[in-house]
């Protein structure tokens, strides 16, 4: 399918059985579309369009979406297995994205795509969820963890997490490396025998960055690390080594200065913890947070969004709820939709978000089969229901 031909899925608009809130299902191809991972930066246009990634004509591709027209343009045209995704570059009105090792850029609007640089030979960029591409603040570079390319595996059948736990034990040699977007030119800033995830930029500083060890968390010593992708400086951000917290999901506020996450004892017994510092250690925050959602974002500490549980877990509780925060702890939670998704691998992780303006949320979800791209207007908090231990989806 060539880049530039457009689609017009149609749009379904529902009450939710539980809050009463409309419900607007945006994609409805027959495949899987899902919006980017929460952390990575996917809005442009104001806030009025997205990119997304979706599986049509048996090819995964991005994407935007127009959310005043509701029409859908394809942005790349790939081909061969596996999961595309990235992030987009306000300051270059781009999106970057890893594909069979090649970094590219693809810019929104005229759709013009260039190769930026390729992997050094027997590394690769961890792929799930799809290669980061991370750009800094001021567009001027891409950064991203690069690991040794894995041994070829026979009679393997590959899902997601598979590798999880073993890659957390073999601690490979994970190189962070920051590439000049004009040249392609890069360097290995920072390196460690740890498996290391989660490349995060900051919104507002083009020095700084967050990644993590990863891992199953009761077993990361320290989760959270900042780096000065100009002097190579590293740091413990939230350092865990005063208590037996376990921590992660971290992401970076809208004001580019403060970092979210939640976490809970390492004994798994007593309650969970959201939380909020800034890049150097200061203003941290720490409520106590007796609920549970697999999957935490905000644009500040004020309201939170979670995913809730996977529909067939024990006790499932397959909502989307929200938070608030009245100055000594969080308010809720409140359900704003039944998303019914299984977590089914990436494609089917809610992962839900705030637009940028604060009114709405983006989720996925496979309640229908596939996994489709979904918008709820928040409203008013206070009018939602809330979600007791006796709600059940």
């Amino acid at each position: 399918m060539p880049t530039g031909q457009q689609f017009q899925d149609r749009q379904s608009r529902y009450t939710d059985p539980y809050s009463g809130r409309e419900v607007i299902q945006l994609t409805g191809y027959l495949g899987h579309s899902n919006h980017l991972y929460f952390t990575d930066p996917c809005w442009f246009n104001e806030g009025r369009s997205f990119i997304f990634s979706s599986d049509r004509d048996n090819q995964q591709n991005l994407f935007r979406y127009d959310l005043d027209t509701g029409t859908i343009t394809q942005l790349t045209d790939l081909n061969g297995w596996g999961k595309v995704g990235g992030c987009y570059s306000a300051a270059n009105h781009c999106h970057y994205f890893w594909c069979h090792n090649v970094l590219y850029e693809v810019q929104v609007e005229t759709l013009a795509q260039r190769a930026i640089c390729e992997a050094p030979p027997g590394q690769y960029p961890p792929m799930i969820p799809p290669g980061r591409a991370n750009p800094t603040a001021d567009g001027k570079y891409i950064v991203n963890m690069l690991l040794p390319m894995p041994e070829e595996e026979e009679g393997t059948l590959n899902y997601g997490y598979r590798r999880f736990s073993e890659l957390h034990e073999a601690r490979p040699l994970t190189q962070l490396a920051r590439i000049e977007i004009a040249t392609g030119s890069m360097e290995i800033i920072y390196e460690d025998r740890c498996y290391m995830r989660h490349e995060n930029t900051s919104t507002s500083h083009p020095e700084l960055m967050t990644f993590c060890h990863e891992g199953p968390w009761n077993r990361v010593e320290q989760r959270i690390w900042g780096v000065n992708i100009l002097t190579g400086e590293v740091w413990k951000i939230r350092d865990q080594s005063a208590d037996d917290m376990m921590i992660g999901h971290e992401y970076w506020f809208a004001d580019g200065e403060h970092i979210g996450y939640h976490g809970r004892p390492r004994s798994g017994q007593g309650d969970h913890v959201f939380g909020w510092i800034r890049w150097d250690n200061s203003d941290q925050h720490e409520a106590r947070f007796p609920f549970h959602s697999t999957h935490f974002h905000s644009l500040d500490e004020t309201m939170i969004v979670g995913d809730g549980t996977p529909a067939f877990a024990h006790n499932a509780q397959p909502f989307i709820q929200l938070f608030k925060w009245d100055g000594e702890r969080y308010i809720g939670p409140k359900l704003l939709a039944y998303h019914r998704s299984t977590f089914n691998d990436q494609h089917a992780h809610p992962h839900p978000r705030f637009t940028p303006d604060g009114r709405h949320i983006l989720y996925t979800s496979d309640l229908t089969g596939y996994s489709n791209l979904y918008l709820v207007e928040i409203g008013d908090f206070d009018d939602l229901p809330d979600l007791t231990a006796e709600i059940r989806g």
